[in-house]
């Protein structure tokens, strides 16, 4: 007996459910979680509404979700059935085919929380809501994101070769940034936090013998903090957040950080959201 396809079977159903007028599009997601910062992103470009999926079925018939399951769609794309996916490690990686004109939208860091937490927002919406602070996050961030450089580099060489993954992946590279630092860690803009980083990194990547990937024109030393795994850099920056609003009233998540929605301002937001006009106005 033939065995169903059901990536084809759903996609044919995607697709004419898309052209029946009742949406802009319908848009392959990781996870209904994914929803609020694509909205937002969508709906700066081409109001209106939008069907979102945040899981579908595998070829053996099991609901699925995550980013390869929203691949599996790619030979059935239309500018009015795309996906919207996290570029993980893969935009470092050199993967080119994940793009606009294939009807795929991608972060352009390694999760959509990056965003959250970009550097020039965050510290302008910290500002608005919490005028006295004597933590600078845009010289944190600035300072950590210099630290990472490198071992990230090492991160995309090493996640590329299955026979030399274990020896340096993305476990191993988050164990080297504590996520609750102290309030005594935080004075001087982190400086006893970024000296601990520093130091778990500096231990962690000395004993790797093979070359660090080449520099991209992609990840530099100033942006290196937005390709590092979105929700670590979140849990980090909402501890440090929660800490700094303590006795203030302030919910740093609610009132600062999740406010984070932005559409212009930073390289990774700008190529995004040209990525959706092209996919939308296609």
């Amino acid at each position: 007996m033939e065995r169903t396809n059901w990536i084809e079977k759903q996609a044919k159903l995607y697709r004419n459910l898309a052209l029946t007028g009742r949406y802009q599009a319908v848009v392959h997601l990781e996870d209904k979680e994914d929803e609020t910062f694509w909205n937002y992103q969508l709906q700066s470009i081409k109001p209106g509404r939008y069907r979102y999926l945040y899981f579908s079925k595998s070829n053996d018939g099991k609901d699925t979700r995550g980013c390869e399951q929203c691949l599996k769609f790619r030979p059935y794309l239309t500018t009015r059935f795309f996906i919207c996916i996290d570029s993980d490690l893969r935009l470092l990686r050199g993967e080119t085919e994940l793009s606009a004109k294939n009807f795929i939208a991608q972060t352009y860091t390694y999760s959509w929380e990056n965003h959250l937490c970009e550097a020039s927002h965050l510290k302008e919406r910290i500002k608005q809501v919490q005028t006295e602070t004597d933590f600078d996050t845009q010289a944190f961030l600035t300072s950590f994101s210099r630290i990472v450089y490198q071992p990230l580099l090492y991160l995309i060489r090493y996640s590329a070769d299955c026979h030399i993954n274990q020896l340096w992946n993305v476990s191993k590279f988050n164990a080297c940034i504590p996520l609750q630092p102290k309030r005594t860690d935080l004075a001087d803009n982190g400086k006893e936090y970024l000296k601990t980083v520093q130091s778990l990194f500096d231990t962690a990547i000395s004993g790797l013998t093979e070359e660090p990937a080449n520099a991209n024109g992609t990840l530099n030393p100033q942006n290196a903090y937005l390709h590092i795994q979105g929700h670590q850099l979140y849990k980090l920056m909402l501890h440090i957040g929660t800490l700094l609003c303590k006795g203030t009233g302030i919910a740093f998540r609610t009132n600062i950080l999740n406010e984070g929605l932005h559409t212009t301002g930073y390289d990774e937001i700008e190529m995004l959201q040209h990525d959706l006009k092209s996919i939308l106005n296609n």
